[in-house]
C-alpha cells in the first residue's frame, strides 16, 4: 500500500514546480504556502505567503497566513503587522470570519507581549 502522504507529496512537488516556473504568480505562491502551512512547514510557508502578499497586496488571506506562520515560529512582534493588514483588508472586503480571526490573533499577540 502507498503511504498516505504520497498524494500530498505530489501536490507539493507540483506547486513547487509551478512557483519555480512562474515566481510572480501570487495564486501559485499562496497555494504553495497553504500546502506547506497544512504540513506545519511554517518557515517555508512564510516565504510563499510573504511573496503572495507582495505580489497582490489586497490578498487578505496571504497576510493572515503570513502572520500565523510568524506566530507559529514564535515571532509575535513580526506577526503583528501582517495580521493588522489582514484585519484592515477583511474590514474593507467585508470578510467577517477572517476579520474575527485577525482580531483574535492580535489579542493573543497583545497578551503574549504584555
Amino acid at each position: 500500500a502507498l503511504p498516505l502522504n504520497t498524494a500530498d507529496d505530489q501536490r507539493l512537488d507540483l506547486l513547487r514546480a509551478m512557483v519555480a516556473e512562474d515566481p510572480d504568480n501570487e495564486l501559485a505562491q499562496f497555494s504553495l504556502g497553504q500546502a506547506l502551512f497544512e504540513r506545519r512547514a511554517y518557515g517555508e510557508a512564510e516565504h510563499a505567503f510573504a511573496r503572495a502578499a507582495q505580489l497582490q497586496p489586497d490578498l487578505m488571506m496571504a497576510h493572515l497566513r503570513l502572520g500565523e506562520c510568524l506566530l507559529a515560529l514564535a515571532r509575535p512582534v513580526d506577526a503583528r503587522r501582517p495580521i493588522e493588514i489582514a484585519r484592515e483588508l477583511a474590514i474593507a472586503q467585508n470578510h467577517v470570519g477572517p476579520r474575527g480571526d485577525a482580531e483574535d490573533l492580535l489579542e493573543e499577540i497583545a497578551d503574549e507581549l504584555d
